[in-house]
């Protein structure tokens, strides 16, 4: 598999014909949304693509790139099974190198209240049948190459993997275009037009396609969407910072979580390298929305959120003066966001580094990203087709760690827009759930 693909695809362009309809149209071409384009396409369906800004601009391409079933909640844990299935031989039938490797993810526990949540996960493992197990130091040391520091214990699941966010997004859309899918980059979805409550087509930038079938998969852009059409949507926004390393001496093949580091190792010696589960969160009056759903959470997980009161508040202040942004245009706003890493992470995360890995001493920041992370008040996406509009599917709220759901919610997505049954239960991830109390409170909100 000697196939690359660049970030930015390549194959849509602005004079390329906009089709009158499809089977299917897509709002959104992070890796669900590619995802998906490539499963209902070869099943045979017309499909279009539409993303106010790029293939892959977003979260879709500045993830960690840990494909993991560990850890997670319990509604998710069959998805990534069946996940898993699918990354195991993704490669050969995308005919792309996506980077992928499995081997395992480790958590280490470093302190008691840690300890105790990777055993009680051990229920999840067990519920599901899933190969994960905890190990003792000296166990970890198998996995992990000179690793100093204390530990109390590892969790780890040797069937989980890694691969290259870069990569998968655009893999899935490259093959998805020769399957007969159109991609329409910069053309943003503006409202969809519905007969009877039902949805007949979706209004675009170009023009409006005639369709039956609408999924959102538009990221943290989705409730503005999903407002068009009378739906609420919890959902909030958070930056998370994210740093590459210069190649190094191995130290795992397996992604790592541990001592306030995130790490995966990739082939050539490169570590993708993250502070712990540190996010930012850069207040607007737009937080204020949907407050009630995330204050419980917010407060009992507060480690992991660090408040700014800066520029973005200003911009969003600014952004509300009438006229500033134009009516037609505020669902699409702002068009491609560009979070800024914040700049206290890298080298603190490179200090950690160095000192829990001594062979790791020439260990250099080479690049640092940021993203705009997606969240809901469970820690779950939502992945619905609502009965308030027929025709419309939801994909959206993957809360940081959707990347490796990328694939499997692509194949079920096709399912439910091309016959109705999904192969797996979601009803765990509806979304009147926020309304009708049946929410459950999550383990983690990343």
């Amino acid at each position: 598999m000697t196939t690359t693909y660049p970030l930015h695809a390549g194959f849509t362009s602005a004079d390329q014909a906009f089709p009158q309809g499809a089977d299917v149209v897509i709002a959104g071409a992070g890796i669900m949304g590619c995802a998906a384009a490539y499963y209902l396409a070869r099943r045979g369906l017309s499909v279009v693509v539409l993303d106010k800004s790029r293939i892959a601009g977003q979260q879709s391409s500045r993830a960690w790139g840990f494909v993991r079933q560990q850890g997670r909640e319990s509604a998710e844990v069959p998805l990534m099974m069946a996940g898993i299935a699918l990354w195991t031989s993704l490669e050969r039938e995308l005919d792309f190198d996506l980077e992928w490797r499995q081997g395992g993810c480790l958590y280490v526990a470093t302190n008691e209240a840690d300890w105790a949540s990777f055993q009680q996960w051990m229920d999840v493992a067990r519920q599901h049948g899933l190969d994960t197990r905890t190990l003792e130091r000296k166990q970890i040391d198998t996995v992990v190459t000179g690793m100093r520091g204390p530990s109390l214990g590892g969790l780890y699941t040797p069937s989980d993997g890694q691969a290259e966010p870069r990569r998968a997004a655009a893999a899935f859309a490259a093959r998805a275009a020769q399957a007969g899918a159109f991609f329409f980059e910069g053309c943003g979805v503006v409202g969809v037009e519905r007969a009877a409550g039902a949805i007949i087509g979706v209004v675009t930038e170009r023009g409006t396609v005639r369709t039956s079938r609408f999924i959102c998969a538009a990221g943290a852009s989705s409730w503005r969407l999903l407002k068009t059409v009378g739906l609420d949507l919890p959902q909030q926004a958070v930056r998370g910072t994210c740093m590459r390393t210069n190649p190094l001496p191995p130290v795992s093949a397996s992604t790592f979580w541990g001592h306030g580091l995130g790490i995966r190792q990739r082939a050539n010696g490169a570590i993708n390298l993250a502070d712990d589960m540190q996010v930012d969160v850069d207040m607007t009056l737009g937080h204020f929305r949907a407050l009630k759903w995330f204050l419980p959470e917010l407060w009992s997980q507060r480690e992991k959120f660090n408040f700014h009161l800066n520029g973005a508040c200003l911009r969003d202040l600014r952004d509300r003066l009438p006229g500033v942004v134009p009516p037609n245009e505020r669902v699409l706003h702002p068009r491609d966001p560009q979070p800024q890493p914040n700049p206290g992470h890298a080298p603190r995360a490179l200090a950690k580094l160095r000192a829990l890995f001594p062979a790791l001493k020439d260990a250099q920041v080479v690049e640092s990203w940021a993203g705009l992370i997606d969240v809901l008040p469970d820690g779950i996406p939502v992945i619905d087709a609502p009965p308030q509009v027929p025709g419309l599917t939801i994909a959206t709220g993957f809360c940081g760690h959707g990347f490796a759901m990328g694939p499997i919610v692509g194949k079920l997505l096709a399912e439910l827009n091309d016959g109705g049954q999904p192969s797996l239960d979601l009803s765990a991830f509806r979304l009147q759930r926020f309304f009708d109390g049946t929410m459950q409170r999550p383990r983690s909100m990343l």
